[in-house]
């Protein structure tokens, strides 16, 4: 059951805050990933595929279950992902039927400098949306 809270304006303004600082660092993502030649949820794809534990690549299953978009969609931006030749698609040792996603070398050159450029960014912009976190949390309510 939930409990009704009542929130301050002061809880509004923090939330409202905090949000704002999100959508400014998604903002400066997308434009970085069309920079690139990338649509943002390609970046996000490759950064999927790189940041995976899995040794022989993470599943299209995996991969949409991150992006949280459906089986198909992700299909999709693996073709053309596939087609610019930033990742290759590979038959698992283990399991024949499961396909595994890797990173080519050109899509690793591309995801580095989108990684550099977000480090920077969030080195920049970082202060203020920690303490635009830290204002929410911390705020009683």
């Amino acid at each position: 059951m939930v409990t009704e809270v009542r929130l301050s304006r002061a809880d509004y303004a923090a939330l409202s805050r905090f949000r704002y600082q999100i959508r400014r660092f998604l903002h400066f993502s997308e434009e970085a990933a069309r920079s690139e030649g990338l649509e943002p949820q390609q970046h996000q794809l490759l950064l999927a595929i790189e940041g995976s534990e899995e040794p022989e690549g993470p599943t299209v299953g995996h991969l949409a279950d991150q992006l949280f978009i459906r089986h198909h969609s992700a299909v999709g931006l693996l073709d053309r992902l596939e087609e610019r030749a930033l990742i290759e698609r590979v038959r698992s040792e283990e399991d024949r039927r499961q396909v595994r996603v890797r990173m080519t070398a050109e899509g690793a050159h591309k995801l580095h400098r989108l990684a550099w450029l977000h480090r920077e960014e969030l080195r920049r912009i970082g202060p203020e949306l920690v303490e635009a976190l830290r204002t929410v949390v911390e705020h009683p309510a």
